[in-house]
């Protein structure tokens, strides 16, 4: 006997307006409305042509590279989330182009009301970077939110979590995705591995816990049985890519822990179980992201005043620096909040020791040279947090820690 859950009516119903997308998206628009409006400091430009005009003017303005990819980063989550929220409702193509236009109405208020703060410039070139953003990501939610008889899309569908955490990771470590066709850049990328084959005791530890809590996400997509051949085959083509990409470089390091993740997924795959898998992949990943914060572990008697004011370090200095910067720490504090999860822990629960773990990091960071200790880390891990457990599918949320 079929429920009224079951029933196609009330099915088509719930799938009209989902909720718990909308509040992701809205959270994606409250971090654009700070990015975009800090510092929050108004004024009346005096002689100036009006904010409309100004936006005009610059519609043939030729962008940097890394402004036009950090504002296309910026809106590919809201499309993804807007998309997700309003999937069965309508036809996809009018759906995916009422996503884009949301968020190049949002674009353009923004750069409108940019004209008005101080040390903000409002321009043109911003507003089709957020609109291709917004565009791939409807795109890319619509796949997500669908039924599709290819296996692959499916499975990826049915994991949205790791597969999303897959995409961050190879957005960070892919930037900035560009290939060169060029015989001397090949060899440039392989040169510290012919020349520095000896890598520290560090640099492999680093490269282990990353390489092994992307085995962890493959799996999670593709199966163990399946992840035997695609985590190795995953690994060289990342690998491959590095050396075409331009201003990337392979180490021995790199390929070392790869090698050592490989091999320990391996043994754990068929020695234990997935839930004890997942703790130790988990206490090798927050046993990273430590080390990586506090090292060189050289803390002074004296500390810094604690920055209270959220992403401020990521609205000053280098675009390209703070995008590849925001991409990795998203991976991680996202990733270890998901192994958590599949160690046995609540959602909740695993977001909120990951949120004070990156605190008292913050803290400790007040203690070291050259540091930006500040909210940020801690925030950033509430919400993931809070978006993992809208995104999440209920499959996804029953599998925790089965085999």
């Amino acid at each position: 006997m079929s429920t009224p859950a079951n029933r196609p009516s009330a099915s088509r119903g719930a799938h009209r307006l989902n909720k718990g997308f909308l509040i992701a998206a809205a959270i994606i628009v409250a971090v654009i409305l700070y990015g975009s409006l800090y510092p929050f400091t108004f004024y009346h430009p005096e002689g100036g042509v009006g904010p409309l005009k100004h936006l005009v003017r610059s519609w043939a303005e030729k962008p940097g590279r890394g402004d036009f990819i950090a504002n296309i980063f910026l809106y590919l989550p809201l499309g993804f989330f807007l998309s997700l929220a309003v999937a069965g409702s309508g036809r996809t193509l009018p759906r995916i182009l009422l996503v884009t236009l949301a968020g190049g109405a949002l674009s353009t208020t923004m750069e409108l009301t940019q004209y008005y703060i101080a040390g903000r410039v409002s321009a043109a070139d911003d507003v089709y970077a957020n609109l291709i953003g917004t565009l791939l990501g409807a795109i890319v939610g619509n796949f997500a939110g669908g039924h599709f008889l290819w296996l692959p899309i499916r499975e990826i569908a049915a994991n949205r979590v790791p597969s999303l955490l897959l995409a961050l990771w190879l957005a960070y470590r892919l930037y900035p995705y560009v290939p060169a066709i060029d015989l001397h850049k090949y060899w440039d990328a392989l040169k510290p591995v012919v020349f520095h084959p000896r890598p520290t005791g560090y640099d492999l530890f680093r490269y282990t816990a990353i390489w092994l809590t992307v085995g962890s996400l493959i799996e999670s997509v593709g199966g163990r049985r399946r992840g035997w051949l695609l985590f190795p085959m995953f690994i060289a083509v990342v690998l491959s890519a590095k050396v075409v990409i331009i201003r990337k470089a392979l180490s021995a390091a790199e390929i070392g822990g790869a090698a050592i993740a490989l091999a320990v997924w391996l043994l754990l795959a068929i020695s234990v179980s997935a839930r004890i898998r997942a703790t130790a992949t988990a206490l090798l990943l927050s046993a990273y992201i430590l080390a990586e914060r506090l090292e060189p572990f050289q803390f002074s008697a004296y500390g810094r005043a604690f920055g209270w004011i959220p992403f401020r370090s990521f609205l000053f200095g280098s675009v390209e620096v703070n995008i590849t910067s925001f991409l990795e720490k998203a991976f991680l504090y996202g990733a270890l909040i998901w192994l958590l999860e599949k160690s046995g822990l609540r959602s909740g629960m695993s977001t909120i020791l990951v949120a004070i773990m990156l605190f008292a990091a913050s803290w400790a960071e007040t203690y070291l040279p050259d540091r930006s200790a500040e909210i940020t880390d801690a925030l950033m891990a509430l919400l993931i947090g809070i978006i993992i457990a809208f995104v999440k599918t209920p499959t996804e949320g029953s599998r925790k820690g089965t085999a």
